[in-house]
């Protein structure tokens, strides 16, 4: 599926689809170890299932995460989520 005019991540070579794999396995041992960058990044490949199929459960317990942390950009992702009910119940108040 093309939208917005991206490609879709089934039609990039398999050089790149292997070249994100490796970017994920790279960051799960730092994001399990508690660092923020790490959690924040597997957060977002995980929404939008960049190289990985999505999964917003894991999504939003990485954000949740580099959340607590203080990374402004996964409180705001957190955020959203609750507001959405995506990978969590839905809760405007936690939003």
């Amino acid at each position: 599926m093309v939208d917005r005019g991206e490609a879709s991540w089934a039609s990039l070579p398999a050089a790149e689809r292997e070249e994100m794999a490796e970017v994920v396995a790279t960051l799960t041992k730092p994001a399990a170890e508690g660092y923020m960058e790490a959690q924040a990044c597997l957060g977002g490949i995980y929404t939008f299932g960049d190289g990985v199929a999505v999964d917003e459960g894991r999504a939003f317990e990485l954000c949740r995460q580099a959340a607590q942390q203080g990374d402004a950009g996964s409180q705001y992702n957190l955020g959203n989520m609750y507001r959405d009910g995506r990978g969590c119940e839905q809760s405007h108040e936690r939003a």
